[in-house]
């Protein structure tokens, strides 16, 4: 069902407003300076009800240790459920400032500043190269006793998608992994970067041939028999960029379509068929929850896998000669 399908009902039952005034005339011609708004039954993305610790604040700086699941600011249909909106909604926090991120299925340490100048001081310290940035990981396969260094330089596979790839061309990149414990089938692996490239940890524990635990993106046969050990794929990077490409596109995760509420949306956007406006005005507490034209609503969605949620990788301690913030160990890290 294209989207105009839809365009045109909502415009018919009065969700379509034309500088502050309410439009249900579809063949109304735009006009130069026309302010538009659609009103539309927004859904979130599912996220683990975890919350979020306070790890220190100051009247500058917010510290606290980020959730798993939770992206950190408004992404695609993410915005209530996000770091800045949850710390928004439950501690009326606003006006943070974001200093670095961590994935939306990473937990850990996680810095805001309150102001500009705070802003412009760490920043400026993280792009010197002055933060020193401890992860944990738990990976798979019984990981050697010895430190191990990696320095494999890492650029983009799929750029739309923002999955990395260890690449001769790439930015210079630098991890030390040390286990700290194993079970004999995973390990647990603390791991210090000097660097900051997107996805780091997850692409050189790759490349050694320990991938984290249920990784989605870099834990994967699709990088090739060994999942992308020693960055040897048996495929030439084109085919590699298409086969993730495709492993990882959003069509995988399209609900599935419903004909009944199709046709009855074709048939309210017929021109033979009279719709009677909802009244101007009705805000969005006084809406249903379940409402008849929205697409999310009227399918059923598919079941998010647990790996979704939670990626085995926990950011534990942030520092400089300056200051230093640190949390506990996750439970997963813990030898039992």
């Amino acid at each position: 069902m294209g989207a105009e399908i839809i365009e045109k009902v909502a415009c018919k039952m009065g969700r379509i407003y034309v500088n502050g005034e309410q439009m249900t005339d579809v063949d109304y011609v735009m006009k130069n300076g026309d302010r538009v708004e659609h009103w539309v039954h927004r859904h979130e993305h599912p996220v683990r009800d975890l919350p979020i610790r306070i790890i220190s604040e100051t009247d500058d700086l917010l510290v606290i240790e980020k959730p798993p699941s939770l992206p950190v600011h408004t992404c695609g249909q993410y915005a209530i459920h996000t770091v800045l909106g949850q710390l928004r909604e439950n501690e009326g926090k606003t006006g943070l400032r974001v200093l670095h991120r961590l994935d939306r299925a990473t937990s850990g340490v996680l810095l805001f500043a309150k102001n500009y100048e705070t802003d412009l001081e760490f920043k400026t310290t993280l792009k010197q190269g002055e933060w020193s940035k401890e992860y944990v990981c738990k990976v798979d396969g019984v990981f050697p006793d010895e430190e191990q260094v990696c320095e494999q330089p890492i650029g983009p596979l799929v750029i739309s998608m923002g999955i990395q790839c260890v690449r001769h061309d790439g930015k210079d990149a630098k991890s030390t992994f040390r286990k700290l414990w194993s079970d004999g089938t995973h390990s647990v692996v603390q791991v210090h970067i000097e660097t900051g490239r997107t996805h780091q940890i997850r692409v050189h524990s790759q490349f050694l041939g320990y991938p984290i635990v249920g990784d989605q993106l870099y834990n994967s046969t699709v990088w090739g028999p060994t999942r992308g050990k020693n960055a040897e794929y048996q495929k030439g990077f084109d085919e590699l960029c298409e086969d993730v490409r495709n492993t990882h596109k959003s069509e995988n995760w399209h609900e599935k379509p419903n004909p009944e509420f199709e046709r009855r949306m074709e048939n309210l956007a017929s021109d033979s068929t009279d719709i009677t406006p909802e009244s101007p005005g009705i805000s969005s507490q006084e809406r249903p929850e379940f409402d008849e034209i929205c697409q999310k609503c009227n399918v059923e969605s598919k079941k998010v896998p647990d790996s979704h949620f939670q990626l085995f990788l926990h950011c534990l301690k942030y520092e400089t000669p300056k200051w230093c913030y640190k949390t506990e160990l996750p439970e997963w890290a813990v030898q039992k």
